[in-house]
């Protein structure tokens, strides 16, 4: 009767065994595909770091050329003045 309830103990313990092993490659198999999205991750917020300076680039450029054509806008409203003023005296 020893015999068969050391039996039935290896048995136990190999069937323990073989679970832990997939539950060991199950857990490796996580850590993997965590280290994949980490790396997706990271890769995405160095994507949005780079995006926002080229956002905070364009938006200095566009206040630059605002800045222009209000000074265009400025000298061609002179222009048209000095133009009306010059018709009046002929």
């Amino acid at each position: 009767m020893e015999i068969t309830l050391l039996e039935q103990i290896a048995d136990e313990l190999t069937s323990i065994k073989s679970q832990l092993s997939e539950n060991t490659q199950l857990t490796k198999a996580i850590f993997d595909r965590q280290d994949e999205k980490d790396a997706h991750v990271e890769a995405r917020t160095l994507d949005v770091h780079k995006l926002h300076g080229e956002l905070a680039s364009l938006k200095r450029g566009q206040e630059r050329q605002d800045k222009i054509l209000e000074s265009l806008a400025m000298r061609s409203l002179e222009q048209e003045t000095d133009l009306r003023d010059l018709r009046r005296l002929q």
